[in-house]
């Protein structure tokens, strides 16, 4: 696989801030997404804050064109979303070494709002989604 932090190019306006960092990892907040039609359709979320720090992502719509996050107005603070055209919404992805082991976590989608460049994954609350949905849907 490539090694995405060799010859990262991107400028300020490329870099994705999240206020809260990302579970697990709050003390990283400036991110950058990494896409590579080579893996489409999967695109990495790369921190770009002095780690070495990266997320396989995917539109998890992709995969289940019926996700339907139920995400509370207070989850939301600080993405300032005027517009739905201004939301990209990811999940990450666990990839295995057989592709069909590779899951995507359905209880945590990744929100940005493309124009003001924020971010914040949301934990879903009394959901029926899991951390480790499928990847390959049979």
């Amino acid at each position: 696989m490539e090694d995405f932090y060799e010859n990262l190019v991107f400028s300020p306006e490329d870099v994705i801030t999240f206020a809260d960092g990302i579970p697990g990892f709050e003390d990283n907040k400036k991110f950058v997404i990494v896409r590579n039609e080579n893996y489409a359709p999967f695109e990495w979320l790369v921190c770009v804050d002095g780690t070495k720090l990266r997320f396989a992502m995917l539109n998890p719509m992709i995969v289940y064109p019926e996700y339907a996050p139920n995400i509370s107005r207070p989850q939301l603070d600080g993405l300032d979303l005027q517009h739905a055209e201004d939301i990209l919404m990811y999940s990450f992805v666990t990839i295995s070494a057989l592709p069909s082991e590779s899951t995507l976590n359905l209880m945590a989608p990744v929100i940005i709002n493309t124009k003001k460049m924020v971010g914040r994954q949301i934990i879903l609350e009394n959901s029926d989604y899991s951390t480790r949905e499928p990847v390959m849907r049979s």
